[in-house]
């Protein structure tokens, strides 16, 4: 296809466009420039008009129109023109690219109004709250924040240093390369500063920009300057390390016009908040005076100091770690403590970073079945764990007080280091899912990078690479026979591929936005997807027709799994409830609440019995299926939970946090019987060997890791 750009054309996607140059609604030319062909709408919904996405030759653009009301009024123009004019004069990788000449105008046949365009650089990827919502709206960590902060502090660096300032920093305008890499976009509302600039700021004589929640005071009142992007920056981290919009009356009170974020973002430390109420200062004077001074303050923060003594002395056996460039997004986001004297902080860690449990075929005992549970094998409870899920992991708000029944780690438990053997290196982004095949020497992972790949785990070779059409993948799961795969997508696609020949079978556009989670029916013939958007929906596997959609989760379902005689589906949300129901009927059975943030993995004990839950509280309940009430909360764990499986006798159950450990816990008795330690990421995904080897993925490393766990 081929688009006309004209606004009264009367077929600007008339069938045969593509195979000119001229219009065959209008007769207005389609290459621009002599250059770019506009393939498809983008929006027509923003402020200032039209984004398409054009080519030229085979590479993406983004192709931006104003609208020709709006091209009538100086000011607008103006800021349009200058978007093109900051971005050709700023080089650096979180900056879109536009050329010196990128922006132009043309003029439609028969119109005696030309259209202002700008042609720049396609970011492939979300932005930061499109991000957020993908992820079922969890709290990043301190570490996943820092990295974040340091990368955007550098990109202000550069812009500052070309004299403009953006002036409309917000989640919205921070965009997520594949690879990891932000990207600061919308410069239309940046400023030059010269000394014509300061002298309007001081009579007020500027043009006053807002966005609700990231604006400053003095910009409110027309007189920006540089130091204005470092509160919209702050105030930008504060969302994502809260979950919540700056105007959200839960941490804003505007009878006091106080913003109390801190209690809800209980994962940082005191030194990284210090820096960000440094950077959100009501008072231009008490905030950072340069980008230099931000990013200094940063480098002394004692997390960030451990992460650079990690990085230059952990070497992996057969690993070759990624570059520093890369290490950007995939450096392990380990929640430490935080002390002054990093001999204190090292010691403090040393015994809690840890490895991630795995995966095994499914038991064959009637009842409850968990999530990816390809059994794997007998032996050491660690060897014999059921595959983790796609649980919204590492993150977190506030964990509660447990209640009255509480299971605390004994000191006497055993803590067992692992020790590293290798990494599957091909990943560009975090790791959203994994899955090992029955053969326990095939591994699927998925991929923020937009692929899955399939291994041979004793070589490291990639065996075949699966490209989504559908940006991140989320989840995966495979047919009984496993000739098919199954993949959800952060644009809401569910994809079905043939596993013999890599092909895509089938696309199916499953929700409205990304799907979080998704399983099979033991028999093979539904798929289950749960999304973003609160529903799951269940799906033919054979033909991919909808069968039945459930409503009932007030956010984001985050994990699901389906019973062992494919009758039921339990649920688990951004919303903090557990939820059953039964797949024939689609009727919501029971709704269990207690946990005190996002529910991030279940699993029953093959009797049916007992439902453990996992939460971004930092706590697992332990349920009694058949009230319905809590029967214990284990309170072990220092971060969010992120996984849980089952070891295959149905003995014990296995919980991975973002504090970087597993541990494992006994399904009757709810007591803590070991720890697993040394693995340097959270645990987010898990798959299990034989001989005591565990194979570990982070949703913040693109690493994949194999380690052997001593007995």
């Amino acid at each position: 296809m081929s688009l006309c750009i004209n606004p009264d054309c009367p077929a600007s996607n008339h069938p045969d466009n593509h195979r000119g140059v001229i219009c065959q609604g209008c007769g207005s030319d389609l290459i621009l420039q002599g250059r770019y062909r506009v393939m498809r709408l983008i929006s027509s919904q923003t402020g200032f008009g039209t984004v398409y996405e054009a080519y030229e030759r085979d590479i993406p653009k983004i192709l931006k129109v104003l609208r020709r009301d709006r091209s009538q009024n100086p000011k607008v123009l103006r800021l349009f023109q200058q978007e093109a004019q900051v971005l050709s004069r700023i080089r650096h990788p979180g900056v879109p690219f536009v050329e010196v000449k990128g922006y132009f105008t043309v003029l439609p046949k028969g119109q005696t109004l030309p259209l202002h365009c700008i042609v720049m650089e396609k970011i492939e990827g979300l932005n930061l709250k499109q991000w957020m919502q993908q992820q079922g709206n969890h709290p990043i960590s301190e570490h996943q924040a820092i990295q974040w902060l340091t990368q955007l502090t550098e990109i202000l660096q550069r812009v500052h240093h070309h004299n403009y300032f953006h002036r409309d920093i917000k989640p919205d305008n921070v965009m997520l390369r594949h690879a990891g890499q932000l990207v600061l976009v919308d410069f239309g509302a940046a400023r030059e500063m010269t000394q014509t600039y300061l002298a309007q700021v001081s009579s007020s004589g500027v043009t006053t920009l807002s966005s609700t929640g990231y604006t400053p005071p003095e910009q409110e009142q027309g007189q920006a300057v540089p130091q204005s992007d470092f509160f919209a920056l702050g105030r930008t981290m504060i969302f994502l390390l809260t979950a919540r919009s700056p105007n959200d009356s839960a941490i804003y009170d505007p009878l006091l016009n106080a913003f109390n974020w801190r209690i809800y973002a209980p994962q940082i430390s005191p030194e990284f908040a210090a820096l960000l109420e440094a950077l959100v200062a009501p008072r231009v004077i008490d905030r950072p005076r340069t980008a230099q001074e931000i990013l200094d303050r940063l480098h002394q923060l004692p997390l960030a100091r451990w992460v650079s003594q990690q990085q230059a002395a952990t070497v992996l056996p057969e690993t070759t770690l990624p570059a520093r460039s890369e290490m950007s997004a995939t450096v392990p986001n380990t929640d430490l403590p935080t002390a002054t004297d990093l001999e204190a902080e090292l010691a403090a860690i040393a015994p809690e970073a840890a490895p991630d449990p795995a995966a095994a075929p499914p038991p064959t005992v009637p009842g409850w079945q968990t999530r990816k549970s390809y059994l794997i094998g007998g032996g050491l409870v660690l060897v014999a764990l059921v595959m983790g899920g796609i649980a919204l992991r590492d993150r977190a708000q506030i964990p509660a007080p447990p209640p009255a029944s509480v299971t605390e780690a004994a000191p006497e438990i055993s803590t067992v280091a692992a020790l590293p053997e290798r990494s599957l290196l091909g990943h560009t982004n975090s790791i959203n899912d994994l899955l090992l095949l029955s053969n326990r020497r095939e591994l699927l992972s998925a991929s923020a990078d937009g692929t899955i790949r399939h291994w041979d785990v004793t070589t490291g070779e990639t065996l075949q690479t699966f490209a989504s059409q559908g940006g991140f993948v989320n989840a995966i799961a495979l047919s009984p026979d496993e000739s098919v795969l199954y993949s959800g997508s952060a644009n809401g696609t569910l994809e079905i591929w043939s596993m013999t020949t890599g092909a895509l079978v089938r696309q199916i556009s499953a929700h409205p936005g990304p799907i979080n989670t998704l399983e099979r029916l033991p028999d093979g013939q539904l798929i289950v997807t749960g999304g973003s958007d609160g529903t799951i929906k269940i799906w033919e596997a054979g033909t991919g027709m909808a069968v039945r959609s459930l409503a009932g989760h007030r956010g984001a379902v985050n994990t699901l799994v389906i019973t062992a005689d494919g009758q039921h589906i339990i649920s688990g949300g951004a919303d903090r409830t557990i939820r059953i129901w039964e797949v024939s009927t689609g009727e919501e059975l029971r709704v269990l609440e207690g946990h005190d943030s996002f529910i991030n993995a279940i699993a029953v004990s093959p009797d049916g019995r007992i439902l453990f839950s996992a939460s971004a509280d930092q706590t697992i309940r332990r349920w009694d299926l058949s009230t319905g009430t809590v029967l214990d909360t284990l309170t072990a764990h220092t971060s969010y939970v992120n996984t849980l499986v089952l070891s295959r006798d149905g003995q014990v159950v296995i919980s991975g946090g973002a504090d970087a450990t597993i541990r494992i816990w006994d399904i009757k008795t709810g007591e803590l019987r070991q720890v697993f330690t040394d693995f340097g990421m959270p645990v987010d995904h898990v798959a299990l060997l034989a001989d005591q080897q565990v194979i570990t993925a982070s949703r913040e490393n693109p690493d994949i890791r194999l380690w052997r766990t001593p007995p």
